[in-house]
This record gives C-alpha cells, structure tokens and sequence, in this order.
C-alpha cells in the first residue's frame, strides 16, 4: 500500500513538473515572441529614425547651401551695383564739373550748380544705402594699416571746406599732443566716421563755427582716442537721442527735409565703430549744438627712423651750403616724382644723376662717384631694397655714401628691412621740400665719405615723348586746377615750379597715370596681381605729390586688392581715378 500510495504521489508531482514546465516554456515563448515584436517594431522606429534624421540633415544641408547661395548672390548683387550706380554717377558729376568750368552765363552756371547739389545729394544716399547692404551681407571688411590722425583730420577739413555747404564756414581743428602721431587702425573707415560726422554739423547747422576735435589718453591697449566733432546748431531733444543710431531714423527738425538723407550714416557709423571695437555717441542740447564722438582703443606704432614733422625742423645757419656741389645718385622709376625730385636737387645745388630703376642704380654707383643715394622702395626689375642690399655687397668695406629711402608706405616690415640691408633713413612720400632739404644735410653732416671731383655740371630732367604743348593761359582754369589739390601742396609746388612749369608736370602727371591705368586693365585681364599692383603704387605715389584728394586712397586700394574679393571695387576705383583725370585735365 506504501509502495502504491508513493507511486501515486510520484505521478502526480511529476504532472505537475511537466505541467508547470509547460506553461512556463509557453510562457517563456510568448515572452520570446512579445521580445521579439518588441526588437522588430523598435528596429523599424531606429529605421524611420535614421531616415528622418537623414533627411532632415538633407534639409537643413540643403537650407544651408541655398543661403550661402543667396548671400554669395547678394554678396555679387551688392558689389555689382556698387560698380554700376557709383560709376555713371561719377561720371555724370564729373561732366557737371567740366561744364562748369567752362560756363560763362551766370543763369546756366548756377543751373549747374543745382544740379551738381543734387547729384552729390544722390551719391551720399547711394554711398550709405550700398554700405549699409555691405554691412548686412556680412562683406564689410576692416583693415589695420597705420593712421596719421592729423593728416587724415586735416584732409577732412579741407574737403568739408571746399563743399557746398563748407564754403564761407569757419571749420577749424585741434589735435591735442596727446594724440599718437601713428596708431594701427582701418584709416578709411575712420575717416568715413569722422566725414560723415562733419558732413552732418555742417547740413544741420546754418551758421558757426564747426570743431573737430582729437586727444588720447592711456589705455592697455596703447592709447584710447577719442574725436569730437562739434557744431552750433539746431540741437537735438534728450528724448530724441536714442534714435539717432536706429538703421533709417531721422530727428525732425527745420533742417532734416533741406539735408536729403536717408537715416543711415549714423547707424553706419555706429556699425564701424562696433566693428573696430571703439564706441560712439552724442552730447546735444536744443538750440545749443550737438558734440557727436567716438572712442577707438589704438596700438600706437613706434616712429624709429621716421624724420621728425615738418613744424619741428629748424636747419641751422651752418648747414645752409653744406649741399652745394654735392653729387646725388636718384633711383626713381616714376617720372611725375623724377621730375620733382630733380627739381628739388636743383633748387638745393646739388647735382643730381638720374636712375630710372633699382638695377640701373646698382650698375652707375660708385663710392667715388656720389655723396648721398636717394632710393625709391618700389620699382621694376629690381626694387629699392634689393638694390641697397647688392650695393653694399659689391662694395663691402669701402667708406659708403648715405643711403636714403623714399617710399610711399609707412609701415614697420620697411624700416625693419631697410636697417638689415644697410639704410640709414626711411622717408615717407610725399615729402616737403624743406624735410627732404633738412634730412640730406643731416645725412650730409653725419657722414665721414667724400666722393671724388664731384662735378659742377648741372643734370636736366628727363624729357618724354608726349606732346604737352599749348598750355593755357585761362587764370580761372589755373584756379581751378589749383582747387583740386591740398593748399599745401599748391603752395609748394607753384613756389617750386611757377605756374606755367607746374601745369606741364601735371599733364605729365595725367598722361603718365593715364597710360599706367591702361597697365592695370591689362594686368587685371591677364590676372597679373603684382603688375598691378606695381602700377597703382605709382600712380598713389605721384598722386600725393600733388596732393590731390581721394586718387590715392583709391590707387592704394588697387595696390592691396585681393583678386578673389576685390574685382569689382578694383574695377570701380579705375574709373574713378579715370574720371578723376578728365577732369583734372579739363582744368589745364
């Protein structure tokens, strides 16, 4: 019965494993099977997933490459109608010009006048509107060069004078000594700021005196500067002042509508003073004047070699003759500065021998031959620098002549250069004839070397092939012509050469520069950069001897144009400096 009864219970437990391993292999495969639905439906979430994501990065790639698209367009649009409004503006104001200057009814003279207002009136709307669609396409570009804050102040001053609304305006300027005479800095967008500002007190005020100011104090950097431009007119409300800065806004006042702006120059200001890291503002009370100004932290650049300023220059008594008879060797390649550097030579009794270029240079010096070398930085064949560098090496160990530079660049990388290759003074273009007169008697005074029989015979400047015959005689026209150059260059230049002498060096000038353009378009077809650049440093250069304004910013521009940025400004700036030209000539 024992034996039985186990029987029965040993069945039934073994039932029940059987039963229980049943229900759980069942069990175990529904879980399975709801695993694996889980698996599958989860891999086809990862699948829509990944497609999802995949194609919203196409999207988004695809977004991306159309608004780069659209800014490169916009990028072109910009530049393009940059070239296209500004050109047949200039033209148009440059033809107004020349009927000008030939007009003799007052009727029609005066007709002309309106229209040039107008004009002007329509290139500063297009200047801003076309900046300020730079400044939105993100190609506004800030360079760093050297800035001289008086000259370029001055500048300002003399143009804002001779303006429309300048004429008859006592515009005056301080810049205190605490001002660097060299900082690194964008030198257009500067003056830009400080054009616009003037511009602004002299349209929105009627009478007073306008004051440009500048000063500096310390800061890490170097220095902070800070420029005012101060009028006495109309005044602005302090509830109105905030507006000031706002892209398109204007303050309503009697002047606004006769001032024909857009409400964009002082937000463009504002823009490039962010941009540089300085800051601008106003201080303005209603019928008392405004002070509009801006700070702008600058590194100051050290002047090592650079020749003291003009104002500081006292020659002694002594040192009157000590030039007479000496021989002069000039590299020169640019015949507008040939001519005036002969003539300096001339007027201060030295006698000078003439070398087109830094080769023919290095193949006429001798030790025994010249007292002083004047030698040009950029040149053909062989520049300035090279030249020096070989002459030393040639005559290594003989007692050398002073060797002077002129260049129309200010910048550390020459003067570093020119002391390894044994310069002893760097002068910067264009130089007045009595720092040029003052710096050779000093090279003079500190020099051990004499040269052998220097001759007596004097050297004639170089002629050219043109025909720049028929001068005229027209007193207004000479007025004119003397009207489009600095007052201090004028001044120099027809003390030097007399009026009838200085209207031939100007068509030589124009011819000259005229054929040099011609180089440059070819240069820019054949996609020859350094040519370019060589050319439109030549004409920068002559350009400042004359003192003529905006000529040498824009050759300056052509000479360090980028060829992947720049085409279309290059190509805009060589139909301003043409145009200029026409009516330079008109004036001769």
């Amino acid at each position: 019965m024992t034996d039985q009864a186990d029987d029965r219970v040993s069945r039934r437990r073994y039932q029940r494993e059987q039963m229980a391993r049943a229900e759980a292999e069942t069990l175990l495969e529904q879980k399975s099977r709801q695993l694996f639905e889980a698996n599958k439906q989860l891999s086809e979430q990862s699948s829509r997933l990944e497609q999802a994501v995949s194609e919203r990065t196409a999207e988004l790639s695809l977004a991306l490459n159309r608004a780069e698209a659209a800014s490169t367009a916009r990028s072109r649009f910009v530049a393009t109608m940059s070239h296209e409004i500004r050109t047949p503006l200039g033209g148009m104001l440059g033809m107004i010009d020349l009927l000008s200057i030939d007009e003799q009814d007052p009727e029609k003279k005066e007709l002309l006048d309106y229209a040039k207002t107008a004009g002007l009136g329509l290139s500063r709307i297009v200047n801003d509107v076309l900046d300020f669609s730079k400044m939105e396409a993100g190609v506004f570009v800030f360079e760093e060069e050297h800035v001289d804050i008086r000259a370029l102040v001055e500048s300002i001053r003399i143009l804002a004078a001779s303006s429309t609304n300048g004429k008859d305006r006592p515009i005056t300027t301080k810049v205190d000594a605490s001002v660097p005479k060299l900082f690194l800095g964008d030198a257009t967008r500067i003056r830009q700021v400080i054009s616009n500002l003037t511009n602004n007190a002299l349209r929105y005020s009627l009478d007073g005196p306008i004051i440009l100011k500048a000063k500096a104090s310390p800061h890490p950097k170097g220095a902070l500067l800070r420029v005012e431009v101060e009028d006495f007119g109309v005044g602005i409300a302090q509830e109105q002042i905030g507006n000031l800065f706002k892209d398109f806004s204007q303050i309503a006042n009697s002047l606004t509508a006769a001032a024909q702006g857009t409400g964009l120059g002082l937000a463009i200001c504002k823009r490039i003073m962010e941009g540089c890291g300085g800051e601008i503002g106003v201080e303005s009370a209603v019928g008392s004047g405004s002070t509009f100004w801006f700070e702008l932290p600058v590194e100051i650049v050290e002047q090592t070699t650079q020749l003291a300023s003009h104002s500081a220059m006292q020659p002694e008594a002594a040192m009157d003759t000590i030039l007479q008879g000496k021989r002069v060797l000039i590299a020169e390649d640019n015949i507008i500065n040939q001519k005036l550097l002969l003539t300096y030579a001339k007027r201060m009794e030295l006698v000078p021998e003439l070398a087109e270029n830094g080769r023919i240079a290095l193949e006429r010096f001798s030790p025994d031959d010249f007292d002083l070398v004047l030698m040009d930085v950029a040149m053909p064949e062989m520049d300035g620098l090279e030249a020096t560098r070989r002459i030393r090496e040639k005559w290594a160990g003989r007692d050398m002549p002073p060797i002077l530079i002129l260049t129309a660049h200010v910048m550390d990388a020459i003067e570093t250069e020119a002391k390894l290759v044994g310069v002893d003074v760097v002068l910067s273009k264009p130089i007045p004839y009595d720092d040029l007169k003052h710096a050779l008697q000093i090279a003079i005074a500190g020099s051990t070397h004499q040269s052998v029989a220097p001759s007596n015979d004097p050297v004639a400047a170089p002629e050219t092939d043109d025909d720049l015959s028929g001068l005229s005689d027209d007193a207004n026209k000479h007025d004119a012509f003397l009207g489009l150059m600095s007052p201090v260059s004028a001044d120099e230049l027809v003390s030097m050469f007399g009026m009838d002498e200085l209207i031939d060096f100007a068509r030589k000038y124009v011819v000259d520069s005229s054929d040099r353009l011609v180089q440059i378009e070819t240069a820019l077809v054949n996609e020859d950069w350094r040519q370019m650049s060589e050319q439109a440093h030549s004409i920068k250069g002559a350009s400042l001897v004359f003192g003529f304004a905006d000529i040498p910013g824009w050759a300056e521009f052509i000479e360090k144009a980028k060829p992947a940025q720049d085409l279309e400004t290059v190509r805009r700036y060589i139909e301003n400096i043409r145009e200029r030209l026409s009516r330079i000539t008109a004036t001769l």
